[in-house]
C-alpha cells in the first residue's frame, strides 16, 4: 500500500474555548479565509471541510504550498500534511510502518501518539500506541522509544469519517481569524515597530486599513522602498482579494508649517492622529493603531502620549506599549520580519535630532499653543485645512 499525503489538517486553538454561537461564527470565518488565501495563491481543486475542532484541505497532490499558506492564517495554531486512512486497526497498522520505514533512521528516538475522537473505534488510543509502537521496534532496528523528547513523532487521529496518519506539524500564528473583531485604521511608516504592531492587531481578529505618510522630500528613495517592502510583507497575512494603503504626502504640509524645530516630532503626529482619524471615519475604523512604546524614544513618553490621545475622538490601540526595542526585533525576526524592517534608511531631516536638538517630551497645554499658532501662521490657517487638503492629494495603492 502507498500512503499518499493528499489532505492538510488545520488545528485551531482560542476559536474552541468561545461560546457555541461566537465559535460557530469565527469557525465559519476562519474557513472562509483559508479558501480566499489559496486563492489568492492560485491553489484549486481541494475541498474545505469543517468539522468539530478542525478543519481538512481534503484532495490535494502536493501538500506543501497548502502548508505554506495555511501557516499564515490567522486563528490556526498548525497544520500538517496528513494521509486520509480508512477507521480501521490493520490499515492504520500498515500505513504507519510504511510511513515509520521511510522516516525512521537507525539511532533515532521516537513516539507514537494516538488521539481518538471515535469512541466507537475498537482500539483505545493508548492500545493502538502501544500496538504500533510495537511493531515499529520489530520492523526497524537500533530505535528507541522517547515519550518525553523524541527525536520523531508519528501520529494518527481517528475520527468518524477517517483516520489521519502524519509525522510534520507546522507552526500557525494563533488568535483569531482576521476580521472577526472588526476594523482598524493603523500607521504603518515602513520600520519594524508600525509593522509588528499591525501584525499584532490582525492576529487579533481586527481587519487593517493601512496609511502610510510620504515625507518627501525629508525622507529618501530607500525609506520609501522598505516601506513599500513592508507593506507588501503584511499584505501577506491578508485574506483578503483588495487591500489597498492610503498615502498621504504629509511632507508637503511640513514644508509649509513652520514650528520650533523641538516640537516637530509633536506636529507630525498629531497630523497623523488626525488624518488617520478622518481615514478611520470613512472606513467604518473603531480605533486607530500605532507602533508607539512607552519610553522608547523622547516623543513617545506618557505625556506625550496623552496629549496625542487627547487630539482625537476615536480609541487609539497600541499593542507594543510594554514592549522594549529588543522584545519587539525578536519577534520581527520569528516572524521573518527583521531583514526587511531593520534595513537602515536614511534618517528624516525634520526631527530635532537632525538638528542637533531634543524633541519635546512633556507635552502640555504650552504644547497645544504652540502647534495651534503654527498652523494658523502657515498657508493652511488651520488645523482642519491641513487635514482637507491632505486628504484630498492622498492617493490609495493596491497590494
Amino acid at each position: 500500500m502507498a500512503v499518499k499525503f493528499d489532505t492538510v489538517l488545520v488545528r485551531y486553538g482560542e476559536i474552541a474555548v468561545k461560546s457555541r454561537e461566537v465559535r460557530a461564527r469565527m469557525e465559519r470565518e476562519l474557513v472562509r479565509n483559508v479558501r480566499e488565501m489559496l486563492l489568492l495563491e492560485g491553489l484549486s481543486g481541494y475541498r474545505i471541510r469543517r468539522t468539530w475542532g478542525r478543519i481538512f484541505v481534503e484532495g490535494v497532490e502536493d501538500p506543501s504550498p497548502y502548508v505554506k499558506v495555511l501557516v499564515r492564517a490567522f486563528g490556526v495554531t498548525s497544520v500538517s500534511p496528513c494521509a486520509r486512512l480508512a477507521p480501521d486497526p490493520a490499515e492504520i497498522e500498515r500505513a504507519v510502518l510504511e510511513v515509520a520505514g521511510e522516516v525512521l533512521e537507525p539511532g533515532d528516538t521516537f513516539e507514537v501518539r494516538v488521539r481518538r475522537a471515535d469512541k466507537r473505534f475498537p482500539l483505545t488510543s493508548k492500545e493502538l500506541e502501544r500496538r504500533l509502537g510495537a511493531e515499529i521496534l520489530a520492523r526497524i532496528p537500533d530505535l528507541k522509544v522517547d515519550l518525553e523528547r523524541p527525536s520523531k513523532s508519528i501520529r494518527v487521529e481517528v475520527r468518524e469519517e477517517g483516520s489521519y496518519l502524519y509525522y510534520e506539524e507546522y507552526e500557525g500564528p494563533g488568535g483569531l481569524p482576521y476580521g472577526v473583531e472588526g476594523k482598524v485604521a493603523s500607521l504603518v511608516s515602513g520600520g519594524i515597530d508600525s509593522a509588528v504592531a499591525s501584525w499584532m492587531m490582525m492576529k487579533r481578529g481586527c481587519e487593517v486599513v493601512p496609511i502610510h505618510y510620504d515625507m518627501s522630500p525629508f525622507y529618501g528613495e530607500d525609506a520609501r522602498e522598505r516601506a513599500l517592502e513592508v507593506l507588501r510583507w503584511l499584505r501577506l497575512w491578508v485574506p483578503r482579494r483588495r487591500w489597498e494603503v492610503y498615502v498621504i504626502p504629509l511632507g508637503e504640509a511640513h514644508a509649509r508649517i513652520k514650528v520650533e524645530v523641538k516640537y516637530r516630532c509633536l506636529l507630525c503626529k498629531l497630523l497623523m492622529y488626525k488624518v488617520a482619524e478622518r481615514i478611520a471615519e470613512e472606513e467604518g475604523a473603531k480605533a486607530l493603531v500605532t507602533g508607539e512604546s512607552l519610553g522608547q524614544v523622547a516623543s513617545q513618553t506618557l505625556d506625550n502620549l496623552y496629549f496625542l490621545s487627547t487630539k482625537v475622538r476615536i480609541p487609539v490601540l497600541r499593542p507594543l506599549v510594554g514592549y522594549d526595542k529588543e522584545e519587539i526585533a525578536d519577534l520581527a525576526r520569528k516572524l521573518g520580519l527583521a531583514s526587511i524592517a531593520l534595513r537602515k534608511v536614511l534618517a528624516c531631516t525634520l526631527s530635532p535630532k537632525a538638528h542637533g536638538r531634543r524633541a519635546v517630551t512633556h507635552a502640555g497645554e504650552e504644547a497645544s499653543e504652540v502647534l495651534e499658532s503654527s498652523v494658523r501662521s502657515s498657508s493652511y490657517g488651520g488645523l482642519e485645512r491641513v487635514v482637507e487638503e491632505l486628504l484630498s492629494r492622498s492617493s490609495r495603492m493596491a497590494l
